[in-house]
Parts: C-alpha cells; structure tokens; sequence
C-alpha cells in the first residue's frame, strides 16, 4: 500500500512538473517573448536573406514589438530607426515618399530594419559585427577594425563600448531564447 502510495505522489509530482513546465514556456512564449508582425517578417526575410530569428530578436530588445517606440536618440519604430540611416535606407530601397514617420507603420520598419541588416551583412561577415554596426554605426566599426586595439584591420576582436557588447549579447541571447521557444515554427 505505501508503495503504492509513492508512486500515485511521484506521479501526481511529475504530473505537476509537467503543467508548471509548460504554463512557463506558454507566458514566455506569448508574453515575454511574442512573435508579431510575423507575416512581414517572413516575407522582408525570404525577400533579403535575414534569418527571421535575428529579425525577431531584434525586434524585441529594440522596441519590444512597440511600434510606436521612440528612443532618446530620436530611433523610431519597431526596429528603432534613426532619421539619417532611415533617409539613406529609404533612397537604396527607392521609397520616394519616405517620412520618419512612416517608421511608425510595422512593415515599413521590418522591411527597412531588415534591408538594413542585410546591407550590413554585406559589409561586414560576422553576425556580431553585424549587430554592433546595427548599434553603433558601420563607419564607428570599420574604426574599431582599423585599430589594433579592437580588430585586426579585416574584422573586430572586442567591441570596446559598453553599451553596444551588452547590445550584442542582448540579441545574441533573444536568438537562442526564440529558437528554443519557437523551434517548431522558425
């Protein structure tokens, strides 16, 4: 009789494991870590070549899925957007009725924050020097390549501001979180 009585425990025990398991997984994957916008983010990926997981990631430390976000440096939109890299994108894609505020609509700033990426994968072969010309802008990452406390003159050895290697790890890490949540779909 107690042994049976353990195993209904160890059972009921697991069963519950289980259900907290998957109650976790679900708030994280509707909550804290969403997938919106998901039909132009496939189509702006298919179309550029972007892997949708770099996309979404970010997507999410840039704005939180917030369309309407607007950081301290004026960067509007999903994909925070600033004014001159948003003109320069808006004249390479031939989008002559280009506004800032058009950064506010979703596929605009998915298409364009993608296109982006895209150029600058063209730029630079690494996926984190990549993500640092995302933050920092190219022009401040070919620096940091030239110098030979930071590159090697062809690609970056250390991200010397604080703020762009968190910003790296920060992407670096939404992209595993978005894998292993969404694995099934991505």
């Amino acid at each position: 009789m107690k042994k049976r009585n353990r195993k209904k425990r160890r059972g009921a025990a697991f069963a519950l494991a289980i259900l907290l398991i998957a109650s976790a997984a679900w708030y994280a994957g509707t909550v804290v870590f969403p997938i919106r916008y998901f039909d132009y983010i496939d189509k702006y990926s298919r179309e550029s070549g972007v892997d949708k997981v770099l996309i979404l990631a970010v997507i999410h430390a840039e704005s939180g899925f917030d369309p309407e976000a607007v950081s301290a440096a004026d960067a509007r939109g999903l994909m925070q957007i600033n004014e001159s890299t948003g003109i320069f994108i808006s004249q390479k894609l031939g989008m002559e009725d280009y506004t800032q505020e058009k950064l506010y609509d979703p596929e605009t700033s998915i298409r364009m924050g993608t296109w982006y990426l895209s150029y600058l994968g063209g730029l630079f072969s690494v996926e984190k020097t990549v993500l640092a010309a995302y933050n920092a802008g190219p022009g401040r990452v070919r620096e940091w390549i030239a110098s030979a406390d930071t590159g090697d003159g062809e690609s970056l050895i250390q991200i010397p501001y604080t703020e762009t290697k968190a910003y790296v790890e920060k992407i670096e890490l939404r992209k595993k979180i978005y894998r292993l949540l969404y694995f099934w779909k991505l």
